[in-house]
């Protein structure tokens, strides 16, 4: 093979083992009411399917970089892609759903490690064109939200939701032609791995999620010492985790950055954030199911008008954040947002718009797509305000943002199967669900006041760089799946 083809191949192959990780994030939801059925499993614990792999990514995220270079990214991209292989056949073979999460914490290990890696594997293939491919290779997460939804609830109608899991078990052929393809590359030693943070700060999150989900069972009363003791676990592992952090040479969770004003409002707002959108959107083919009766292509359909209107949307948005700063699309989206999970609160039925009487498919259709537009509005700004304080640490500051996003998520998603297993009906409980949420995005807008609204300004607070840098990107994706969802 020709040596100038080899780093174009392995672009191709890089993008399709992204692909298939997008895939599985989108078809999840989809696949959630007919797992429940078939594997008899409690919505508290199902709830845990989901939550579990947000949270296996949270810890991951921040530590996988310096784990790359430890080890080469060669090894830790190649490593990880046949574990997350490994893990998704243990998911599809899985006897009940306690196996189930546990491969699953497996899977969200790896997946949280393969897109910060991509970044750099291609950026060391294409190092005169890195921004160049490195922008094309972001396109590859939002093509999956587009695909995955209605292809999950074929699969699901035609396979059965094990399917699901099961397709991405051949990426593990992918991994003799990536080994062949990618430089091996010299690990660069002298980063240590705060893995004692990462599991105290799994610790704290898994507690407090624990905690809710024993609150959410249904078969008997609520153990109130089993919740005193999560509760108690999650603060003492919070408290742990944060004085570790003060003391740790190289931490997960860089202090520094999050004693200054500003971060503290823009990580807060990620938390809120990521609770909206990881609650809400990964509940809605349940909730169709449950609420509307609708089957898994039905359900998984519906997701797509979220995922295409959120790509128009984030483009145009991306494009006036010059004009518009960064505080006034936040506004504008969160409340969308608010708006169209509000809509789904009532539980309307065949709702009437003047003459016209909409099906309950279309009415749920325009919802989730206009909850998309609020999504596509508030994320460009979501995800660079951040980096406007602070773009000399451009890598610490998008990892943390990932972070925070996904715990907010955990303990989003969490607080859902919560508030449908307490109520009458699992479909009357998300639409309360559904209703808080609409409160907590609208509140959310009261943080804008405390983040940057310039963009390409940075804050005067800001340290400065320690040697010369270019200039941080106006425009950049998020790394790792939505989200949310």
């Amino acid at each position: 093979m020709s040596p100038a083809l080899r780093p174009y191949l392995l672009f191709g192959l890089v993008c399709l083992c992204l692909l298939v990780a997008a895939l599985q994030f989108s078809m999840v939801s989809v696949a959630l009411p007919d797992l429940i059925d078939d594997l008899d499993a409690p919505l508290r614990w199902a709830g845990w399917v989901v939550t579990v792999y947000t949270l296996a990514q949270a810890v991951s995220m921040p530590i996988v970089g310096r784990l790359s270079d430890e080890l080469g990214r060669r090894t830790v991209f190649v490593g990880g892609l046949m574990v997350f292989a490994l893990a998704s056949l243990a998911c599809a073979l899985s006897p009940n759903v306690y196996v189930l999460i546990l491969a699953r914490a497996l899977q969200g290990l790896a997946a949280g490690g393969l897109l910060p890696t991509a970044y750099g594997v291609i950026g060391d293939s294409f190092p005169e064109r890195r921004a160049q491919m490195v922008g094309l290779i972001s396109s590859i997460m939002p093509l999956g939200s587009v695909i995955g939804p209605t292809a999950g609830g074929l699969i699901v109608a035609e396979l059965g939701w094990r399917w699901t899991y099961a397709m991405n078990a051949p990426t593990g052929v992918l991994v003799v032609a990536l080994l062949a393809l990618m430089p091996r590359g010299q690990p660069r030693r002298g980063h240590r791995m705060d893995l004692a943070g990462a599991a105290l700060l799994t610790v704290a999150i898994s507690a407090l999620v624990y905690a809710l989900t024993e609150l959410s069972r249904t078969d008997s009363d609520p153990s109130l010492p089993v919740v005193a003791v999560g509760l108690g676990a999650a603060i003492a592992g919070t408290v742990l985790f944060l004085r570790h952090e003060a003391r740790a040479p190289e931490p997960v969770l860089d202090l520094a950055l999050l004693r200054r004003r500003e971060f503290a409002f823009v990580n807060a707002l990620n938390v809120l954030y990521g609770a909206c959108v990881f609650g809400a959107f990964s509940f809605i083919p349940l909730y169709a199911h449950e609420a509307y009766g609708m089957g898994s292509t039905e359900s998984g359909i519906l997701l797509t008008p979220r995922a295409a209107a959120s790509i128009v949307a984030a483009t145009m948005a991306s494009l006036l954040l010059p004009r518009t700063g960064y505080r006034r699309p936040l506004v504008l989206g969160l409340l969308t947002m608010a708006v169209a999970l509000a809509l789904l609160w009532p539980g309307l039925h065949r709702p009437r718009i003047g003459p016209v009487v909409l099906s309950d498919f279309t009415f749920l259709a325009l919802v989730i797509g206009l909850s998309g537009i609020g999504f596509g509005i508030s994320g460009p700004s979501a995800n660079n305000a951040a980096i406007e304080l602070a773009p000399e640490r451009i890598a610490a500051i998008t990892g943390l943002r990932g972070m925070f996003r996904l715990i907010g998520g955990a303990v989003g998603t969490a607080l859902m199967v919560l508030a449908a297993s307490r109520a009458p009906s699992v479909g009357e409980g998300l639409q309360w669900g559904f209703g808080g949420l609409a409160i907590l995005s609208a509140a959310t807008t009261l943080l804008v006041v405390g983040i940057p609204d310039q963009v390409g300004v940075v804050s005067r607070a800001a340290p400065p760089p320690a040697q010369p840098l270019p200039p941080a990107p106006v425009l950049e994706r998020e790394p790792g799946p939505p989200r949310h969802p």
